[in-house]
């Protein structure tokens, strides 16, 4: 949900600038073009100011002879010439002032070729013709009106660049504006709706955890009940009984099991089988064999053999009657091991075996 509320809102922000990709596209476009249109003004302009220019060295030529004027003049048409080649390439997108561009210059050379005429008279002292001066300020004035309609349509052109300029600004601004305010609402809808789903997941696992925390305290409280229910039961049995691990530490033994071991259970417990069930043949008297591992060897209930004498932890000797048992779970793995033993009915009510067997000698000898 988290990554959900995260990756709608920018997926949403990608979709938009995509659709504002073209209209941003465009107005540079428009941009370029108008400050192109600018350039080729300026750029105009200096093609005839170069032109006007020859005219005062021209003039000056005449009137004074000096060749300072000439020179000005030769270096004024290397620009003129350098200029005109500029402005062709400018316009050469576009057909109608490409092919006024080439008139201009056309116009200009014609004039440069009158200024030349008049210099090469004047330099030769030949007396300068009227109609050629009625000639060079016809050109002029032609040139001049030439570069009035050039600069005129160049203007419309800046003029309706500049126009469309402002009508893409405002649509960006209000398709950009309203994307804005869409793409808010609907970031701010989304990432709602996402933490509300999430605090109702969250709520929801809450809630979970509390009823499974509080099943757990009641299977919890009913397994100590268990528990103890089973302790008082195992500690109320008449006969001894010790539980231990599988690998024979005992893990619990009732009053009578304490009684005849001599063991407390305090002091019992984790110890080994064997420790605190120490078991011999009372004929033999030789320890009986692994009891342990031959129930986990077997898996089944087993009985002790007869004249098996439980040997207290005191010294006493207690001929019992005993079985032992496996304790599994349900696919028959060991658990651990349950020890039941008493002593026979005959001898529980009597002391220790030792007081038993004097008080029936006496008897035996009658």
């Amino acid at each position: 949900m988290l990554r959900s509320a995260i990756l709608w809102p920018v997926g949403i922000i990608f979709l938009t600038a995509l659709l504002l990709l073209p209209l941003i596209y465009e107005l540079f476009q428009v941009v370029k073009w108008s400050d192109h249109s600018y350039q080729v003004l300026a750029e105009t302009r200096t093609c005839e100011n170069l032109v006007l220019s020859t005219q005062n060295d021209v003039r000056g030529y005449l009137l004074t002879g000096d060749p300072v004027f000439v020179n000005s003049y030769d270096a004024s048409r290397t620009q003129s010439d350098e200029a005109f080649g500029r402005l062709k390439a400018l316009v050469q997108d576009n057909s109608e002032q490409s092919i006024r561009a080439d008139d201009l210059h056309q116009a200009a050379k014609t004039w440069f070729e009158n200024a030349k005429t008049l210099i090469s008279h004047r330099a030769q002292n030949i007396p300068v013709n009227g109609d050629w001066v009625k000639m060079s300020k016809s050109l002029l004035d032609d040139l001049r009106a030439k570069f009035d309609k050039f600069a005129d349509v160049e203007e419309d052109l800046r003029d309706a660049r500049h126009y469309r300029l402002q009508k893409m600004k405002q649509a960006l601004a209000y398709a950009g504006g309203g994307l804005v305010i869409l793409l808010s609402l609907t970031v701010a809808h989304l990432v709602r709706k996402r933490m509300m789903e999430l605090d109702a997941s969250y709520r929801a696992a809450l809630d979970a955890i509390e009823h499974r925390r509080a099943a757990l305290a009641r299977s919890e409280a009913d397994l100590e009940e268990q528990k103890e229910r089973l302790r008082v039961t195992l500690t109320s049995i008449g006969d001894g009984v010790i539980v231990t691990d599988p690998s024979g530490r005992i893990l619990l033994m009732n009053h009578e099991s304490e009684r005849l071991t001599g063991w407390p259970y305090v002091e019992a417990m984790h110890q080994s089988l064997s420790t605190v069930f120490r078991i011999i043949n009372q004929k033999t008297r030789l320890a009986e064999e692994d009891l342990l591992g031959k129930i986990v060897q077997k898996k089944k209930v087993l009985g002790l053999a007869n004249e098996t004498l439980l040997l207290s932890r005191s010294g006493e000797e207690w001929p019992i009657e005993d079985s032992a048992a496996p304790i599994c779970d349900a696919t028959g793995n060991i658990l651990g091991v349950v020890v039941v033993f008493h002593v026979p009915r005959f001898l529980s009510n009597q002391g220790s075996p030792e007081k038993t067997v004097t008080e029936k000698g006496p008897e035996s000898g009658r």
